[in-house]
């Protein structure tokens, strides 16, 4: 039996495939809902540019529920900002891009000394007052957005996709350029106290790029991003991943977050060694279904060999308290299941859905 870990340990355990004493909830997406920013008094966009109010706004949901993980910051355009593209801040809480930037990848330029830019050093100063105030008691898995997502947001998506069709080299070269801006910002998070790394690419979801697609414009630079920066690291895409599992197993991160779209059975058989992240309905399940449905919900995808149980994208900020506390019992309180357990369960369920269709 495993001794009881504290909540880095467990996560990183966890992250690796390794034994744990109980399911982690070291979750990497938003989890703070509007009772929580109450609670804490904290309000967008003040959030977004207050490091105290965003450590005490990250802190909310394992002071109030218990969920031993946290992320943080609370938008995915941080990085754009940084680089040079303007935010529609009449958006407070995701500010979404307002201006693209990038019309030549050849003409763009990756700005020096990146601690000092936009809201990078707010992130930072917030990582340090949590790790000062909580070390392993609570996990952090700050979030970045990784390279072909920025680079969507730098040149517009439907521009990107337009390049991928007519002039690839334009997308290759962009992506290059913004993951060296991702590695030097990902070390900087390491070196501010991040215990995990949650690296999300909503642009590169199977609804958008084939499997081959995402082989050829984003598997190389998760590579090169896992390998330069040298932290654990979890790798988040929306949609149906399903034609990136293949390449997944493969892109050296030791994890991987997949929306309900993906049943967590069929996660398990293609990833390998990568361990599974997820995904718990955020649509109707957390907020609107009762604290038994999640603690059942929780518990099924634990049977399933999650390695940390989380939710498919940001909790809703309607979500009740009470299902996020039912989330976090499941958690501590559902058997965590031998890896051979868990095979055999996933193949029983894949033959029922195979009966199905």
């Amino acid at each position: 039996m495993v001794q009881q870990m504290t909540a880095v340990e467990r996560a990183l355990a966890a992250v690796r495939g390794l034994e744990v004493d109980h399911t982690s909830s070291a979750n990497g997406l938003v989890m703070t809902t509007v009772e929580m920013m109450n609670a804490v008094g904290a309000t967008y966009p003040e959030a977004h540019h207050n490091p105290k109010m965003m450590a005490d706004m990250a802190a909310a949901p394992y002071e109030m529920c218990g969920v031993d993980g946290t992320t943080l910051p609370f938008d995915i355009s941080l990085e754009a900002e940084v680089l040079g593209a303007e935010l529609d801040w009449r958006k407070i809480d995701r500010p979404p891009i307002k201006v693209h930037t990038v019309t030549d990848p050849d003409d763009f330029t990756i700005p020096e000394n990146i601690e000092e830019l936009g809201r990078i050093p707010v992130v930072l100063e917030a990582i340090d007052i949590l790790k000062n105030k909580y070390g392993d008691d609570l996990a952090i898995l700050p979030t970045t957005v990784c390279p072909f997502t920025i680079a969507g947001h730098m040149a517009s998506v439907d521009e990107l996709f337009m390049w991928i069709l007519a002039d690839p080299d334009k997308v290759h070269t962009l992506v290059d350029k913004i993951t060296d801006f991702v590695i030097d910002y990902q070390k900087l998070l390491k070196s501010y106290g991040a215990d995990i790394l949650f690296a999300i690419d909503p642009t590169s979801s199977g609804d958008l790029l084939s499997g081959d697609m995402y082989a050829e414009f984003v598997l190389p630079s998760i590579k090169r991003m896992r390998k330069e920066t040298g932290a654990p690291t979890i790798l988040h895409i929306c949609g149906n991943t399903k034609p990136m599992l293949e390449h997944i197993a493969f892109s050296g991160v030791e994890g991987f977050s997949f929306d309900k779209a993906v049943p967590v059975w069929h996660a398990k058989q293609k990833l390998g060694s990568v361990s599974a992240y997820g995904n718990l309905d955020v649509i109707e399940l957390f907020p609107n279904g009762t604290p038994e449905d999640v603690y059942n919900a929780t518990a099924e995808i634990i049977r399933q060999g999650i390695n940390i149980a989380g939710s498919a994208c940001d909790v809703p900020e309607t979500t009740p308290l009470e299902n996020i506390c039912a989330f976090v019992k499941a958690c501590e309180e559902t058997p965590v299941p031998s890896k051979n357990d868990a095979a055999a369960y996933g193949k029983q369920l894949a033959a029922e859905a195979a009966d199905v269709e």
